[in-house]
């Protein structure tokens, strides 16, 4: 069951961070990633992302699928109904 409160930014950080990590790749390799396919993104960017203390805009979620070579739908597993 997800639980979401006012506190919480976004619903697929865990996902973004449990998907980095299948790719044994530091948040900093993935900001570079990121950059590489186009997204202006720090790594205490995407820290905050992960943390879910930062919102994350439609269009990031395609970047962060184009770099870890994912489906967009891979961020929302455990979301269906």
């Amino acid at each position: 069951m997800l639980i979401v409160t006012d506190s919480v930014k976004n619903i697929v950080g865990p996902q973004i961070r449990k998907l980095r990590y299948a790719r044994s790749w530091s948040q900093a390799r993935l900001a570079v990633e990121l950059q590489l396919n186009g997204l202006d993104m720090s790594r205490e960017v995407l820290a905050q992302m992960e943390c879910q203390i930062h919102c994350i805009r439609d269009k990031h979620i395609f970047h962060l699928a184009r770099a870890l070579e994912v489906k967009t739908s891979d961020f929302f597993v455990g979301f269906e109904k």
